[in-house]
């Protein structure tokens, strides 16, 4: 099993180091050369969109802990005779429209992956004209990539839809919204960003979002328990109840690390840090604001995640302020100057690191 899971993770890297190459060139050609790559960019885009949909799509079901387990539906392992039955009935349906296709669980993974993939893609082209693979790049330079991919498969499908949804937010808000209702049937957790970006609007005060974001901390280091918290407010605690109860229980504690987590808590806190900067240098005012709106969810998503440290699987909960990640970077593939102190080959060299430290152990 480990020599599959290894062919598998040898193949990723593979392409993910094809993808920085032509990265890097384009950035060379649009940062010092001036030239513009679009075609060649959207042309890559797709290609390599295809490629991930492949790779992901007819991986072995031992890759990724999960893989084999979001296959019940689709077996026929788990008999459901009432939806009432299934927390998330975006990946019973996705199960039973697969089985209809072939009884290949590829062919599950597959249309899985396809939905993964696709959602990103129209909305990095719903996004900008300009730079798209860049901004791709990006995206699958963030080791949570590939672990909602073959792992976490509904949180990614989630992520996607969630995506997408806020690409058409200020162009199309009735489209916006069925994509978040999307969203929140494939993983009902991203209900957390979805409110938190609408509200977002709201709130002026960069100050309160820096305390609120330094007391998280501060409350994590200490093993704060959020889920007794939350257990006591009204309808909240029965929203919860049921998805973070196995999240505190004893059994989940012992089989993953819980406590204060130095590594994403420093992932997070660099974007945080890049994002500030970034915001500062943005001048033109729609655009400050729109910016502002991404910080601000970013920001409370992330304390939000710290404040899951006490938690047993935590990282599944960081997914909520990551998927903010491309947006926060998503000005620097728009220009060929520095925004703050840094360029978008800078921007390069981050993603970059970060996919080596996280992917390569």
């Amino acid at each position: 099993m480990e020599a599959i899971i290894n062919a598998f993770d040898l193949r990723f890297t593979l392409i993910y180091m094809s993808v920085a190459l032509f990265a890097v060139i384009l950035i060379n050609e649009y940062v010092y050369k001036r030239k513009n790559s679009d075609d060649i960019q959207n042309f890559l885009l797709i290609f390599y969109a295809l490629v991930m949909i492949l790779l992901i799509g007819v991986r072995d079901k031992k890759v990724g802990s999960d893989s084999e387990r979001s296959l019940i539906y689709f077996t026929g392992a788990k008999v459901v005779r009432s939806l009432n039955e299934v927390k998330d009935i975006g990946i019973y349906f996705i199960s039973l429209f697969a089985r209809k296709l072939s009884d290949n669980y590829k062919v599950f993974f597959t249309l899985n992956a396809a939905l993964y993939v696709t959602p990103i893609i129209i909305g990095i082209r719903n996004l900008t004209q300009k730079n798209r693979f860049l901004i791709f790049f990006i995206v699958v330079s963030m080791f949570f990539f590939k672990t909602m991919g073959i792992n976490t498969t509904r949180q990614g499908i989630s992520f996607s839809f969630f995506f997408l949804a806020v690409t058409y937010f200020d162009k199309k808000k009735w489209l916006s919204i069925v994509f978040f209702i999307v969203a929140f049937f494939n993983h009902a957790s991203i209900i957390i960003p979805i409110m938190v970006f609408i509200m977002s609007t709201r709130i002026n005060n960069l100050k309160v979002i820096f305390s609120i974001y330094i007391a998280a901390t501060v409350l994590s280091l200490v093993n704060f328990n959020l889920n007794e918290l939350l257990g006591k407010i009204p309808v909240i605690n029965v929203l919860v109840e049921e998805r973070l109860d196995q999240y505190y229980s004893k059994g989940a504690k012992v089989a993953y690390k819980t406590g204060f987590r130095l590594n994403f808590f420093v992932f997070n806190t660099i974007f945080a840090v890049i994002g500030y900067y970034t915001l500062k240098s943005i001048e033109n005012i729609e655009e400050h604001l729109k910016y502002k709106r991404f910080y601000v969810t970013y920001m409370l998503t992330s304390a939000f995640f710290f404040l899951m440290f006490s938690a047993a699987f935590s990282d599944r909960f960081g997914f909520l302020s990551w998927i903010f990640i491309p947006f926060l970077m998503y000005p620097y593939t728009q220009t060929n100057k520095k925004i703050g102190f840094i360029n978008l080959l800078g921007v390069f060299f981050i993603c970059f690191f970060l996919f080596l430290i996280f992917n390569l152990k």
